[in-house]
């Protein structure tokens, strides 16, 4: 049926205020935060722009729930203090017919986020990681140049100076794979990034290289180094970071990651099975059971995390339908045009219990602990908080 006139009414105003905010806010997260960030890491005004349209889906992420609860309070707070609603309600209109453009449009809006998550998670997240990259050695350089020093996940490199692209008197630190730790020291060095952005390469001369060991070696001419400064994200079903995975290929993850999971337990019954029948008991000590127990329960923990994140995504993206059922009633029983003392009363108790509530239960479904739907722990509580509150508002 066609939304009656009053509903479309509503419905216009919470969607100009929605509009407006958004944009507002939204461009408030991506020059204060993103830019600023971005910037304070050294990286180049070109590679912030480049930047800025894989940042705008998670800004909005975070911008949109609030903005539907400010909406909200807005319009509300307003039509109660002007006794707007007790007058549509004398005339026989059900209050059911008040509240309905804005659930309508929230549930809308939750849908919207979801897509935006999954956005934001796969393409946003990839694309600044590439730029990021992409822009290293510009960093790296920046970095020296002010602080003469410049590390990166278990690399290190300090320097005595700058002068161009010469570095002069570099002291570089890294782990093997091994948990050795290598010292190279050089009289100058030149640093570059490799086209795939995953290697930071350096070209040193006149050197000594420390593997940590015991052993080392000089060397006087140059010496070509890469070290790595990023893993390619996987795209294979089994490895690939649960977190950046879109959402459709989560389903088939966990099928396939169950899979790997029954095969890997009938490995481990067979090799257990064998060492029983052989009268080999120490085989505990066995460093193949070993790491067959480590990665049956790597296996398993991330079946626990691709379930969980499945979960994530949808409750992060109703937090727009869970915040605007609570505003409603809100709004209505302070009957005030202060829509900013509203939004305060409506938003704090959500910084202090709902986001607390929320991030308790997600890592407690990610270690296994519940099961991925109590994620939606606090879209529940606050759907039952907003039951009563509805009913005193519109029937009381």
């Amino acid at each position: 049926m066609w939304p009656s006139r009053i509903a479309r009414t509503i419905a216009w105003e919470i969607t100009t205020i929605f509009f407006v905010s958004l944009v507002a806010l939204t461009t408030l997260m991506m020059f204060i935060g993103v830019a600023r960030e971005a910037i304070r890491q050294g990286l180049a005004p070109m590679a912030v722009a480049q930047m800025v349209p894989y940042a705008l889906p998670n800004a909005l992420v975070f911008a949109i729930p609030g903005t539907v609860l400010f909406s909200i309070c807005c319009v509300y707070g307003r039509m109660s203090a002007d006794r707007e609603i007790s007058a549509i309600a004398s005339t026989g209109i059900s209050p059911v017919a008040i509240v309905r453009p804005a659930i309508v449009i929230a549930a809308i809006m939750s849908l919207v986020t979801v897509g935006l998550i999954d956005l934001a998670f796969t393409w946003g997240y990839l694309g600044v990681q590439r730029i990021v990259l992409q822009s290293v050695e510009h960093v790296a350089y920046n970095v020296l140049n002010r602080n003469h020093n410049f590390h990166r996940d278990g690399f290190s490199i300090c320097v005595q100076d700058v002068v161009g692209e010469r570095l002069l008197q570099p002291r570089i630190l890294f782990d093997k794979s091994d948990g050795a730790k290598v010292t190279i020291e050089a009289a100058e060095s030149t640093l570059s990034v490799s086209k795939d952005g995953c290697f930071l390469l350096l070209s040193l001369t006149n050197g000594v290289v420390d593997f940590g060991d015991g052993t080392a070696f000089q060397f006087t001419d140059k010496f070509e180094y890469a070290a790595k400064i990023a893993t390619e994200e996987s795209a294979d079903l089994l490895h690939a970071n649960p977190s950046h995975m879109p959402l459709p290929s989560i389903g088939p993850a966990q099928t396939a990651q169950v899979s790997d999971i029954r095969k890997k337990e009938s490995e481990l019954a067979v090799q257990v099975g064998f060492d029983l029948l052989s009268a080999r008991f120490d085989f505990v000590k066995n460093q193949t059971f070993t790491d067959r127990i480590h990665g049956l329960k790597s296996s398993r923990d991330r079946l626990h995390r691709l379930g969980t994140e499945s979960a994530r995504r949808w409750a992060t993206g109703f937090t727009c339908l869970a915040f605007a059922i609570v505003g409603i009633p809100v709004a209505i029983l302070l009957q005030s045009s202060d829509f900013m003392t509203i939004f305060g009363i409506c938003f704090l108790p959500i910084l202090i219990v709902y986001y607390p509530i929320f991030a308790l239960s997600l890592d407690l479904a990610k270690e296994g602990v519940v099961p991925p739907i109590f994620v939606w722990l606090p879209n529940c509580l606050a759907l039952s908080l907003a039951i009563p509150l509805m009913r005193k508002a519109l029937y009381a």
